[in-house]
């Protein structure tokens, strides 16, 4: 398969090949399919200690039962084995060294073992809904490899040796890729496993026969490996831009010869690709035959399956460490090794253990999930959230963590009608913006050529994008934007979104915050559209002077969390808007005690309501309140620490409403009833009770009663018609602040019975 060569980097870090050196033994070729086979191959199970003869077969029989979807068997086989050798013990240690060639791991089994506990967990408890995303391997086979191979030490040690062209091991190729997909199938269920559903590998094999890497072997460190430049090269970028994950396997440049014997070379590791995605390296006899410090002869079946989860999960974990830096799980390089390094609140003591633990007590806990930052190749989303930016928005101060040296902090700023980033060394170059692209791109002036500035957008907790930059990635730094962020942390588009009032009661009520081209907008279901301007210092999105309502605002509400700060809603003109829930698993709070209504004197001053109990949480989540009334003037209400205030005293009647809403959106109301003063009359009309007050009214005249019943008209004394009142509900206001000082006497009308009672109002 040929593909278009094109001119690209790819970053390649050397990682130690974990290994344990055993002594030299007899050429094994064992050809063993099942347990029965392998045992045969070397001399029986009593070759064998009953605890190695256990942790063989339990493996087999567990990865077997987990193939036929058998998870219950494979748990309890799993289980009964670490019942009698406890995981994390030292009697593993008895269990490290090989058997007359064979490669089954160090500790037997142990790795695998372990790795299995999670796969059974994940199928056994994991809920069946969880939204799946899919990382894309390529896994590559190069052609050839060439170089100067030497034949014995003294020419390894002086650089000499004999010009070999390696071909690749067709036992790769043979069958379909068999031996391939058995090396990394339980690699792949183990990952699906870690990331609780949310991530399944997709893999590809391709074959490069036409490609060929220059190798080398060296003394110190003891190695026989090349550059992967020519197989990086055979691809282009639109097919680097859509993988997510490498595996290279490419011609073993090994030294095979008696003096070899015991010499542990390494021949690949953890690298990195252009888009940080992991990529495995190593040469192709590694899936074939056992490498000469671990093994002799070609690997089995039984092996194969044993050994190369250990290796795949030890260069894993490598590039899981390296994504959370944060956590300082490896520092300098295999840490882990030193016990001393492991945190306090870890058990165990092999290798595999840290694994499990690290996984389980930091990486699963850790804020952005695993199955997000092992997806790298090309986000359309992301690239879409992009194009709303505005260069305009990307102008002021940037620097990398740490600033070593001038070069390290800088401004992206404006001249004439152009831009560029000039850095504190007083240096600077053209930045000209691509964002469909994503990148601010660089000419000839850059001191850096071929190098552009790609944008990073501020990501959620739950890994979607923000039209916000946050940082620009340069080489291999990362300059953090400093300016324009809300509470310096966040870019304040996380106010993007959805948004529904509470009550919602018109279109108008529910819209969205969007951005476009740098500018953001709020814009409703009844069509209207209107221009937001960030408040960064007041947490507000201010509406321009020209829109409906002219200094007002969105004001925010933010709660900060342990992963981030989330925008829950925000307040304008008395009303509260909420988000949608970000996790719709997580239940929202319930009404537990609704409010009762409330009957108060004129100038009542305040009136407290203890809101302990009015609410909770089947979470157990912190809830924050909201409150809004229907006529402030009349009763203005706050809350704050569980404690309702109602302020006021004109006589009146209106509606109170408390929202309660957890950290993560879910949101449940109540509402009563406030009535100040006593009503002035009360008319009795075919059993219906009506209240009207206050009587004399200057300006609102709240009428209560079953008003359903009933038909209203007002009159002037000369006996005009002033009005016909639609009632509806229980609770009627009407506005007479337009009308003249006077008498006016209202109609009541009972629909079914058809009588009638006057009633007198007094306007001042």
């Amino acid at each position: 398969m040929k593909f278009k060569t094109t001119n690209s980097s790819f970053i390649f870090i050397v990682i130690f090949i974990l290994s344990y050196v055993v002594p030299s033994r007899a050429q094994v070729d064992c050809d063993a399919t099942t347990l029965e086979e392998f045992f045969e191959c070397y001399g029986g199970t009593n070759q064998f200690s009953a605890h190695s003869v256990a942790a063989i077969s339990t493996f087999i029989q567990a990865e077997d039962a987990i193939k036929t979807g058998d998870y219950q068997e494979a748990k309890s086989l799993v289980e009964n084995l670490f019942e009698t050798y406890p995981k994390g013990s030292s009697i593993w240690w008895s269990v490290t060294g090989d058997k007359d060639g064979a490669n089954i791991g160090s500790p037997h089994a142990y790795y695998g073992l372990r790795m299995i506990e999670d796969i059974v967990d994940h199928h056994l408890n994991t809920p069946q809904d969880v939204a799946t995303k899919t990382a894309k391997i390529k896994i590559v086979l190069v052609g050839c490899s060439k170089g100067i191979q030497p034949t014995t030490l003294n020419e390894m040690n002086s650089g000499t040796g004999t010009f070999v062209q390696n071909n690749l091991d067709q036992r790769l190729v043979e069958n379909d890729y068999r031996i391939v997909y058995q090396s990394f199938d339980f690699m792949s269920r183990y990952i699906t496993s870690i990331t609780g559903g949310q991530l399944n590998i997709e893999v590809e094999i391709v074959e490069l026969p036409d490609v060929c890497m220059d190798v080398a072997v060296t003394k110190d460190p003891l190695r026989a490996t090349g550059s992967i430049q020519p197989v990086w090269d055979a691809f282009s970028d639109t097919i680097k831009e859509e993988t997510d994950w490498w595996w290279i396997l490419y011609p073993s440049h090994v030294p095979e010869f008696p003096e070899f014997d015991n010499s542990a070379f390494i021949t690949g590791g953890m690298g990195l690709s252009q888009r940080g995605g992991p990529a495995f390296i190593i040469d192709d006899k590694w899936l074939s035959r056992k490498p000469a410090h671990l093994g002799k002869g070609a690997y089995s079946d039984i092996e194969r399956r044993l050994y190369l989860p250990q290796w795949l999960q030890h260069e894993f974990f490598h590039h899981l460490y390296r994504l959370y830096p944060e956590l300082d799980l490896e520092v300098d390089g295999h840490d882990w090794f030193n016990i001393n390094f492991w945190p306090s609140d870890f058990e165990g003591q092999f290798e595999a253990d840290y694994y499990a633990e690290t996984l389980h007590k930091r990486l699963q806990l850790a804020c952005t999930p695993l199955a997000t930052k092992l997806i790298t190749r090309v986000d359309h989303a992301k690239t879409e959230q992009i194009t709303k930016l505005s260069i305009d928005e990307l102008l002021g101060n940037y620097s990398r963590d740490p600033i070593d040296n001038p070069w390290h902090e800088a401004d992206i700023i404006q001249q004439g009608n152009k831009y560029y980033w000039r850095n504190t060394a007083n240096v600077q170059w053209e930045v000209i913006p691509n964002f469909e692209a994503g990148r601010l791109e660089t000419t000839f002036d850059t001191p850096y050529p071929e190098q552009d500035f790609f944008i990073e957008l501020y990501r959620t907790a739950e890994g979607d994008y923000v039209p916000g930059a946050v940082a620009l990635n340069y080489g291999s730094d990362v300059y953090q934007k400093r300016f324009g962020l809300l509470r310096q942390s966040v870019p304040i588009e996380i106010a993007i979104g959805k948004y529904t009032r509470d009550p919602n009661s018109s279109p108008e009520h529910i819209g969205e915050i969007r951005k476009e081209s740098g500018q953001l907008f709020w814009k409703d279901e009844a069509g209207e559209e209107w221009e937001l301007s960030p408040n960064i210092e007041e947490e507000m999105l201010e509406l321009n002077s020209v829109e409906p309502s002219e200094d007002a605002s969105f004001e925010l509400v933010i709660v900060e969390e342990e992963c981030g700060l989330f925008v829950l809603g925000f307040k304008y003109k008395d009303h509260y808007y909420w988000k949608d829930k970000r996790d719709a698993t997580n239940a929202s709070p319930i009404l537990i005690n609704p409010l009762d209504d409330v009957q108060l004197d004129v100038d009542f001053m305040n009136h407290f309501i203890n809101m302990d109990g009015v609410f909770e949480d089947a979470e157990g989540d912190e809830l924050l309140y909201s409150v809004t009334s229907e006529n402030n003037t009349l009763v203005s209400p706050e809350i704050e620490e569980n404690m309702l205030t109602l302020k006021g005293g004109t006589p009146g009647n209106t509606t109170i409403r408390v929202a309660a809403v957890d950290h993560n959106g879910g949101l449940v109301s109540d509402e009563f009833k406030v009535t100040v003063g006593e009503p002035v009359a009360t008319i009795e009309l075919d059993g219906i009770s009506v209240g009207f007050f206050p009587n004399p009214v200057q300006d609102n005249l709240f009428i209560m009663g079953d008003l359903t019943e009933l038909d209203m008209r007002m009159y002037a004394m000369d006996g005009s018609i002033q009005g016909g009142f639609l009632l509806d509900s229980n609770e009627a206001q009407i506005d007479l602040s337009a009308y003249r000082s006077g008498i006016y006497f209202i109609r009541v009308i009972h629909k079914k019975s058809g009588k009638m009672i006057l009633h007198k109002i007094v306007k001042y």
